[in-house]
């Protein structure tokens, strides 16, 4: 942005020097990130891995995790009924592949303490359109032969980079790894066309849920924009930084700027994340045999080891999500991701989970968290 066109949208220079000590000091909410520095500062086996489960990726960040803890060994997972995405996730999909993110990083943690994780998925069964109050893992620690453990390392260090990657491409060596991580259902690409033919379905999405109303209208919802709203609120899509702080002190850039299809805000986020997709550099995808909710716990997990390979690797991972959504705008897109992939129907059989981007980015800061403790009923 120009400085003439950011110092007015600022309010000039008087605005700028009144709210630089307090905007430069601390450009972001760190109180909010406590729970990456707390993990594994707990006795108790359960306790340490539900530390390291709580920084899993998950959509929008809702952490939609709520845990009943039975013993130091022993805990049952449920779905907090507060955190679905209803509108651009009406059957929990993508929330159910979040709890899988969870349990694996659960798992992996676990294997690092020498204790492996049995779990029982959906003991009591589950809704196909809403995760409901019914449990959705009951976990026991045992001690095992542990697998996935020289992951662990990798957990802290992990980001979701929504950065513009540079130029350079992963290797196939890179990738191969990656994939071997992940697990079967797992496909990998740098093979430029198909690069660029998933950029473009994606990009269209993206146009698709930004520019339709009510779908935006739920993630405008989620944004916590500036260092305030991010420590209140340490969930949802996090917005800040220096110039964010400037930004939404003279109105420029808040949730109800960016609702507004009109604004400069709106445009500029718009822009940026279709950069995002246009400098994408490889692909990976996760295609599970049905799109069972066991399936969706398993795509989870495999991201979640795909992810933390990647981390070991320095390669960025960003989730688009965006084509594999289930409503009526998104029809097209759907249909044109799974046939474009030569993978079969999209409620049937080869449903296609994850689609992300990789490459190598510049994201340093880890997501906020909800305290362990705020998570256990």
């Amino acid at each position: 942005m120009r400085r003439r066109k950011f110092l007015k949208i600022i309010g000039g220079t008087t605005a700028l020097g009144m709210a630089g000590t307090y905007i430069w000091a601390a450009p972001t909410a760190t109180s909010a990130r406590q729970p990456w520095q707390q993990a594994g500062q707990y006795n108790d086996p359960i306790r340490h891995a539900l530390s390291y489960a709580i920084l899993a990726a998950n959509p929008h960040n809702r952490q939609p995790w709520l845990v009943e803890l039975h013993s130091e060994n022993e805990a049952t997972l449920y779905c907090d009924q507060a955190r679905h995405l209803p509108v651009t996730d009406p059957f929990d999909r993508q929330i159910t592949i979040g709890l899988g993110c969870f349990l694996e990083q659960l798992s992996i943690a676990a294997a690092y303490k020498n204790k492996v994780a049995n779990t029982i998925l959906f003991e009591q069964g589950s809704h196909d359109t809403q995760l409901d109050l019914r449990p959705v893992a009951h976990i026991q620690l045992v001690e095992g032969n542990t697998k996935n453990a020289d992951l662990f390392p990798y957990i802290i260090n992990r980001r979701t980079d929504r950065t513009p990657y540079t130029d350079a491409v992963p290797n196939r060596t890179d990738l191969i790894a990656i994939q071997t991580a992940a697990g079967p259902g797992t496909t990998t690409t740098h093979f430029p066309p198909l690069v660029a033919n998933i950029q473009n379905i994606c990009a269209e999405a993206a146009r698709i849920e930004f520019m339709t109303p009510y779908t935006h209208e739920e993630s405008a919802g989620l944004m916590r924009v500036g260092r305030q709203a991010v420590t209140e609120n340490p969930d949802g899509i996090s917005i800040e930084g220096p110039i964010i702080e400037l930004l939404n002190l003279g109105g420029a850039m808040s949730p109800s700027a960016m609702r507004d299809h009109s604004s400069t805000a709106f445009r500029q986020g718009m822009n940026m994340y279709l950069e995002a997709i246009d400098t994408t550099q490889s692909f990976v995808w996760i295609t599970t045999p049905t799109n069972s909710r066991v399936d969706q716990i398993a795509a989870g997990r495999a991201y979640a080891r795909a992810n933390l390979k990647a981390t070991q690797l320095g390669i960025s991972m960003q989730p688009l999500s965006q084509c594999l959504q289930e409503y009526p705008e998104m029809d097209a897109q759907l249909a044109a991701i799974h046939k474009l992939l030569s993978m079969g129907s999209v409620n049937g059989d080869n449903r296609i989970q994850m689609l992300v981007r990789m490459g190598y980015g510049k994201a340093t800061t880890n997501s906020p968290r909800w305290p362990l403790e705020t998570r256990l009923k």
